[in-house]
């Protein structure tokens, strides 16, 4: 896994991944990352009631990711996974992907899309990432299972 000597040097890099392995071109603005406690995110995501997000791209601030304080992308392909997931919902917004559909379905269809990418990114480094009912899954075992993040 690639060394990166700071944080922007890391999102350049996913940057550059997305604008070489899709049809997504480079954002207005390079996007912002937030590090914030799983609880508030969560609050910040899904209002009232309480999820397991890790990650959450809001529609305001636009180029704003927000991360959940125990991810390490420097040092995790699986959480780096995710902040690239973030990053292509920042450049769907960005590049008004899908606007000519319904609220749920644009929702929908970028929530694929960027799942397809997160996958064909993490099996450069032997890894994948389960979803279900069109979100990312956890993978409920006590086994280690090194294939799935």
């Amino acid at each position: 896994m690639e060394k990166f000597e700071n944080f922007n040097e890391l999102i350049l890099a996913l940057m550059l991944w997305i604008t070489s392995n899709t049809n997504y071109i480079n954002p207005k603005q390079t996007p912002s990352v937030e590090f914030i406690e799983q609880s508030k995110l969560s609050e910040l995501a899904c209002g009232n009631r309480e999820c397991e997000i890790m990650a959450y791209t809001p529609i305001e601030p636009k180029y704003k990711v927000y991360l959940a304080d125990n991810l390490d992308p420097m040092n995790d392909i699986c959480h780096r996974a995710v902040l690239l997931h973030e990053l292509i919902h920042v450049l769907q917004e960005d590049q008004s992907i899908f606007i000519e559909y319904d609220e749920r379905t644009k929702k929908h269809l970028r929530e694929m899309d960027a799942l397809v990418n997160h996958n064909i990114y993490l099996s450069r480094y032997g890894k994948k990432i389960l979803y279900s009912n069109g979100f990312a899954a956890k993978f409920k075992t006590n086994e280690k299972n090194n294939l799935y993040c």
